[in-house]
């Protein structure tokens, strides 16, 4: 298994309590793939997990199991289990159904009324972002990829629609290991960042038309700059 810089997976791991090993070894694994700590192809070894973590290898198998159901890993017969690698149709795909997903939410509030609503819903994440952006220095990435991902979040989640919102849940897990790769970068992070004041702007004047718009640049350009890092690296994040 590789890491980033050639680290010893064992090396950045930490003994876990005896206590929910699988849900543990889970959740330890999934932030390691999603941080990109843990590369898209690299083969993980489960004897060097459980190892690493202090577990036996029953955990670390059910745990792995359960991120190959969710897409973030394949278990390859005979080979062993590799971190999932997105392909362009990959991304393409997925931005597609999330356009689709978002545009379908925000008329819904639009029509209802609830523009206001949303507003006041996502001011939390929106004054974080502005917090992670001030000066222009775009330094807090962590803070700022955490605030995105709820404001879109809650868009959906306020259609009201729970087999919608478990879709785009799902959709999420894969479209965040493909942002880590994009989003450290300033003028990206600048320019989602104006995007996503031109939506706020869009829903204040409460037009579905201007909404769908400044949504769909905006999803569409965060496509567009997946894709072309994608080209660069070879069709594969």
């Amino acid at each position: 298994m590789v890491l980033r810089d050639s680290q010893p997976v064992a090396d950045t791991l930490v003994p876990l309590a005896h206590t929910d090993l699988a849900e543990k070894t889970y959740l330890v694994l999934k932030d390691k793939i999603l941080r990109r700590q843990l590369e898209p192809g690299a083969r993980i070894s489960v004897e060097e997990i459980a190892h690493g973590l202090g577990v036996s290898r029953t955990p670390v198998t059910d745990a792995l199991k359960r991120l190959a159901l969710e897409g973030l890993v394949e278990i390859q017969p005979r080979r062993g289990t590799f971190v999932t690698e997105l392909t362009a149709r990959d991304v393409g795909e997925l931005f597609d159904i999330r356009l689709l997903i978002e545009l379908h939410a925000a008329r819904r509030l639009v029509s209802q009324g609830r523009a206001r609503e949303f507003l006041e819903a996502v001011d939390e994440p929106i004054n974080r972002m502005r917090e992670a952006t001030v000066n222009g220095n775009y330094g807090d990435y962590e803070s700022f990829i955490s605030a995105d991902r709820q404001l879109h979040g809650i868009l959906v989640g306020m259609s009201e629609n729970q087999r919608l919102m478990q879709i785009f849940t799902e959709l999420n897990v894969h479209m965040r290991v493909a942002r880590a790769h994009y989003l450290n970068s300033v003028e990206n992070a600048r320019q989602a960042h104006q995007e996503h004041e031109a939506i706020l702007a869009a829903f204040e004047l409460g037009e579905a038309r201007a909404v769908e718009q400044a949504l769909t640049l905006h999803i569409t350009n965060v496509r567009a700059r997946i894709l072309e890092l994608l080209e660069a690296r070879g069709g594969r994040l």
